[in-house]
């Protein structure tokens, strides 16, 4: 009867006894790798504090920032007052022609092609094909200069946005040099470079555009006198026995009037 009192009464207590109270159960091996976690954590923590502190020491000996300003320039521009009859497209070429109303006001006008209606399918192609060089001359022209005029205008406002940079990065308040501030004056950095980038090729482009042209011009030149030494090689002897031919008869039966 004592027994099952006893039992009776362990019972109870076990049924009692709040759950904070229970034996811990702890898994060794969830125990080491949080462990490692947080060596690991410590590890990188210094390394980030040792880092902060170099770049401190950096920053101390830089001094002050104001002696890394650079002047700003000026692209230089023509000075279209000081001619005459070339002015219109001197000026279109500081602020872009659009239309190419400047380049056509000093270039040379083109006449219409009108050919005769005898003439041959070879000589109307050979025609058309110097007609087309003239025309592709001119449109590389108009284009090339319309852009040295928008390149122009265009680099005051990346020379603006330069300067806007060039004050934020070094600005002595701490607030702009937070990690944030400086992700963003380096995605600034980029864009900037980009957009400058984008105008020197489309410069090269125009370039390259002008150096085809005079390629095609000059090819059409040599090809025209190859044609023409062609002509002389293949018509030539032909040519001179129908001069001496005819020479000779009038010669013979020319009379003194």
């Amino acid at each position: 009867m004592k027994r099952r009192a006893l039992v009776g009464l362990v019972l109870l207590v076990l049924a009692t006894t709040p759950a904070s109270a229970q034996f811990a159960v702890i898994d060794p091996a969830n125990l080491a790798q949080a462990i490692l976690i947080v060596q690991r954590t410590q590890r990188h923590l210094e390394e980030l504090r040792e880092q902060y502190r170099t770049i401190v020491r950096m920053a101390q000996g830089l001094g002050r920032m104001d002696q890394y300003r650079t002047p700003p320039f000026a692209i230089s521009q023509h000075d279209a007052g000081r001619w005459s009859y070339g002015r219109p497209w001197i000026a279109a070429l500081n602020s872009g022609d659009a239309t190419g109303a400047a380049y056509w006001a000093t270039t040379y006008p083109l006449a219409p092609p009108s050919m005769p209606a005898r003439l041959s399918g070879v000589a109307r192609r050979a025609f058309e094909r110097q007609y087309a060089t003239v025309e592709i001359s001119d449109s590389v022209a108009m284009m090339g200069g319309h852009q040295v005029g928008l390149m122009r205008g265009y680099f005051g406002e990346l020379q603006r946005a330069v300067q806007a940079l060039e004050s934020d990065v070094l600005n002595t308040s701490s607030s702009y040099h937070e990690m944030t501030a400086i992700l963003d004056e380096v995605a600034a950095g980029e864009l900037l470079g980009r957009r400058q980038d984008m105008a020197a090729n489309q410069l090269l482009s125009h370039a390259l555009e002008q150096l085809l042209a005079r390629s095609k011009r000059q090819r059409d030149t040599e090809a025209s006198t190859l044609n023409m030494q062609l002509v002389t090689w293949r018509d030539g002897e032909a040519a001179n026995r129908a001069f001496r031919a005819g020479t000779g008869h009038a010669l013979a039966t020319w009379r003194q009037p």
